[in-house]
């Protein structure tokens, strides 16, 4: 008997925003409706081969759909200003993408391209995204991460975010 794959265990982690400031950092800008096919094409990239690639669908087509439902309020209402993409030579090489969940941000995706792991991206858009959250008036910032992505774990543990229990808030 053939059972579907089970769904990964994800874990709810926040981030308190109190005290941090906006980035300095104006390498980084707010993504457009134009940049959903490239953020597709990027998310795909970055996701593929990972714990999370399943998340994203079976392809480029799948990852901008994706894309699409973010900017469109599938994951609650999406917040521009607070989401930010980094660019190398007119392409896109890394991305935050925010929106609101039941009166929280959340931190619906991040990602950076294959050949851009490693450099410290992710964390820098991370940080400008809480700055721009707190001085929005925000006091936290939550996301979900799956139990078998150790890396993202310990990236996002090391910058202040807990685990948030089953149950709370």
């Amino acid at each position: 008997m053939n059972h579907p794959p089970a769904e990964p265990m994800r874990y709810r982690l926040d981030a308190t925003l109190y005290g941090i400031r906006a980035s300095t950092d104006h390498s980084f800008r707010s993504p457009t409706r134009e940049d959903i096919p490239p953020l597709g094409t990027l998310m795909w990239d970055a996701y593929r081969g990972t714990p999370d690639e399943r998340d994203v669908g079976d392809g480029v087509p799948s990852a901008t759909e994706e894309v699409r439902l973010t900017f469109d309020g599938e994951y609650g209402p999406f917040i521009p200003e607070a989401s930010l993409v980094a660019e190398e030579s007119g392409r896109l090489v890394a991305a935050a993408l925010v929106t609101v969940w039941r009166g929280v941000p959340l931190l619906a995706f991040v990602f950076t391209a294959s050949s851009h792991t490693g450099r410290g991206l992710a964390r820098r858009l991370i940080q400008a995204v809480m700055g721009v959250l707190s001085e929005q008036g925000y006091d936290r910032l939550s996301l979900a991460v799956t139990g078998q992505n150790t890396r993202a774990r310990a990236l996002y543990e090391s910058m202040g975010f807990v685990e948030v229990p089953v149950g709370s808030g």
